[in-house]
């Protein structure tokens, strides 16, 4: 039997393998989330014919793709130390409208220790560095130097999300954080390739943000006690139902303006609007299953489909475009 630092004890009922350990670590990394990949698809797909045939660019990109693998790690294990550390992931595994499977908390569920986890953080880090490294040599350090700001101040910020200036402790830091970091997931790749902005890169990769944070910010309304219990202030945690669902309308109608501006002001195709109809659709459902239902987690996966159709919806003006 092992007691956590929440106080709780926990009985593990077989001595843990080494192929429960991998599984363990792979949970915690939260690499399979393949949403987390939509910025450098995008980027790689934005990229111009000139660009994608410069040599160097295959190699850099996939690099970028192993960076952006070690980012999410870092960040993601990180999250998960904190909350087992402070408690507040036993508290919301605990609570909600829905039973949730522990096996997604490996920390929780025993699959992994802190000092394992603390090893993989590193590891994960460790990759995010190199790979970031290898991908400008790859370009023989020809990026603008907005490219490598990017994606090192990415990198930084993302993992101060729970831990050192931990962000998200800060009203609103979870929610502008997100978007950010998306946007710098996708634009980073790009600006080392291509060399230079396009307002189709940035709209898309504010689009990509926005629509993280519309999927989060109903898991933090079911999550709210526990986060603020542990002095989390996501706008649920730390406001009323009255500004964060007013926030939430609003996400809808920055990305409807987005959707706009990047379908009648950019050389992207008019119909981009009926492509990325569904996204909107699927978000407009969110507020009604949401803040007038509070059916949150259930509010969530409809952000997660929609999510899916937004990527799917930039992908087909983004080909058109290229051929």
């Amino acid at each position: 039997m092992t007691t956590s630092l929440t106080g709780e004890s926990r009985t593990t009922a077989r001595p843990r393998g080494g192929g429960d350990v991998a599984r363990g670590l792979f949970r915690l990394s939260k690499i399979f989330v393949y949403q987390n990949y939509f910025g450098w698809g995008m980027a790689w797909l934005t990229l111009s014919p000139q660009a994608r045939d410069r040599p160097g660019t295959t190699a850099a990109m996939l690099l970028f793709l192993l960076g952006s693998m070690g980012i999410v790690t870092c960040t993601c294990a990180t999250d998960d130390l904190v909350g087992f550390r402070n408690g507040s992931d036993a508290r919301n595994y605990k609570s909600g409208e829905t039973k949730r499977d522990i096996r997604g908390k490996p920390l929780l569920s025993g699959a992994v220790t802190e000092r394992e986890a603390v090893r993989f953080i590193v590891c994960a880090a460790s990759v995010a560095v190199l790979a970031g490294i290898g991908a400008f040599w790859a370009l023989d350090w020809r990026a603008p130097a907005a490219a490598y700001l990017l994606y090192g101040v990415g990198f930084f910020f993302s993992v101060q999300y729970s831990a050192g200036l931990r962000l998200s402790y800060h009203r609103g830091g979870a929610e502008t954080l997100l978007c950010l970091a998306t946007t710098a997931g996708l634009l980073a790749p790009y600006l080392a390739v291509e060399r230079h902005w396009s307002s189709p890169a940035v709209l898309a990769g504010l689009l990509l943000g926005l629509w993280l944070v519309m999927v989060s910010s109903y898991s933090n309304v079911n999550d709210a006690d526990g986060d603020r219990s542990v002095g989390r202030r996501t706008l649920a945690a730390s406001t009323g139902p009255r500004v964060y669902k007013t926030a939430m309308v609003l996400l809808v109608l920055a990305s409807a303006t987005l959707i706009c501006l990047l379908g009648l002001a950019t050389p992207w195709p008019w119909w981009t609007l009926l492509t990325l109809l569904p996204a909107t659709v699927l978000h407009t459902a969110q507020l009604r299953e949401g803040p007038l239902r509070g059916r949150w987690l259930s509010a969530r996966k409809l952000g997660l489909y929609a999510y899916d159709l937004g990527f799917l919806g930039l992908l087909a003006p983004a080909l058109y475009v290229l051929s």
